[in-house]
């Protein structure tokens, strides 16, 4: 007897929060008092956890900034040097010249 009691409270408990959960999501919608708490409750929450975060949020805005400017040096200094220094290339056909070449050995225009 008892664990008939007993196995049925795994029926009536899940269907008495379905049921709860159901008047709740019903009452959200139809009671724009309703949303209006829900929504407040949420955004003390979002100022709760911005306040608690603040300190992490600059150390890691701090640390991607530092970590973009020196990736912006190293990728800028591999461009100025490929610009000032190794073979020429020809704007026209891209054919590879001298540094100190005027003219292109393939194409003949001026570069």
């Amino acid at each position: 007897m008892n664990e008939m009691i007993f196995n049925n409270w795994f029926i009536i408990i899940p269907i008495i929060i379905i049921a709860i959960t159901f008047i709740i999501v019903i009452a959200t919608i139809a009671s724009p008092k309703m949303r209006g708490k829900m929504m407040a409750r949420q955004i003390k929450a979002a100022k709760y956890m911005l306040d608690e975060a603040e300190d992490d949020l600059r150390d890691i805005t701090t640390k991607a900034a530092q970590a973009s400017q020196s990736g912006l040096n190293i990728a800028s200094g591999a461009v100025k040097d490929g610009f000032t220094s190794g073979p020429k290339f020809c704007k026209y056909c891209s054919e590879s010249n001298d540094e100190d070449a005027i003219y292109c050995k393939r194409c003949g225009k001026k570069q």
